[in-house]
């Protein structure tokens, strides 16, 4: 009962991260993305406010308080320019892009903290690295400079990753929760208030509210699907986010797969749940 429970909360936050990414790209397409930023951070805040005061979750907020404001920062850079990034790209070669996270994490890893990767894992990283490359093929706009939106989010995921290990040992995951939701909040609500474009069309704040929501809920699930196993077991199923964008592509977006991609993002799911196994990520 406790395995089916843990499967159900990732994959269902997993999915919730791809919901809310897929309603980003639709509202960027009818309003500035920074609205769409702001909307994302702040009805996050608002929700997570409702959260605790119902639930009342343990909070310090002064342990490893830099740590925590660095991590905010990286994961409020990592969706201002993933919301970009899904403005000028196909979703799904988003999200084929963003599992290099992984790859630079245990690169980050092996240099700085001295983990030093198996022989198995350097065989399987590669594998990794070249179905990301062959699932891409001529789709991605290899030379364009647009390429840097859909590079820093991996980058800054994997960053923030990097630094959770350095306070591993601080179980209080809903403080990287707040942080980030109150400091993504204020950059945005102080940004918009000087650029705000009026916004006549109430299903688009509906769209706002449902991807701050989305954002919350996604977090709150992993969260408790870690809680109850562990890390290693929950990552695996961030590679269910390359199903659901493939599927939400075709069904929302009306763009079908070809078959090198299938391949490709195959691939991908099967490598890097092993090298994730490997390693002990």
């Amino acid at each position: 009962a406790s395995l089916i429970k843990v499967i159900f909360l990732a994959a269902s936050g997993f999915f919730l991260f791809v919901c809310m990414d897929s309603t980003a790209k639709y509202l960027g397409s009818v309003m500035p993305v920074t609205q769409a930023v702001w909307g994302r951070f702040f009805f996050h805040f608002i929700a997570i406010c409702i959260y605790f005061v119902i639930f009342k979750p343990k909070l310090n907020l002064k342990k490893n308080f830099k740590i925590q404001i660095i991590r905010s920062v990286l994961m409020v850079t990592a969706t201002l320019f993933m919301f970009n990034a899904l403005q000028r790209f196909d979703l799904v070669d988003i999200y084929v892009v963003f599992f290099s996270a992984p790859l630079i994490v245990s690169l980050l890893s092996a240099y700085f903290l001295k983990d030093i990767l198996s022989f198995k894992g350097v065989v399987l990283m590669l594998l990794s690295f070249g179905s990301i490359i062959y699932s891409l093929g001529p789709s991605m706009k290899i030379l364009s400079l647009e390429l840097i939106f859909p590079i820093v989010p991996p980058l800054c995921w994997a960053l923030y990753q990097f630094f959770t290990k350095l306070i591993s040992s601080n179980n209080e995951p809903f403080t990287a929760v707040f942080y980030t939701s109150i400091l993504g909040a204020l950059i945005f609500t102080i940004y918009i208030s000087f650029n705000w474009v009026p916004i006549e069309n109430y299903f688009y704040w509906i769209g706002l509210i449902l991807i701050g929501i989305f954002g919350f809920l996604s977090h709150i699930l992993i969260i408790y699907a870690i809680q109850l196993s562990n890390l290693s077991f929950v990552t695996n199923f961030q590679y269910s986010q390359l199903v659901w964008s493939t599927v939400i592509n075709f069904l929302i977006f009306g763009i079908p797969i070809d078959l090198s991609k299938f391949i490709g993002v195959i691939a991908i799911i099967v490598f890097g749940i092993l090298f994730i196994r490997a390693e002990g990520m």
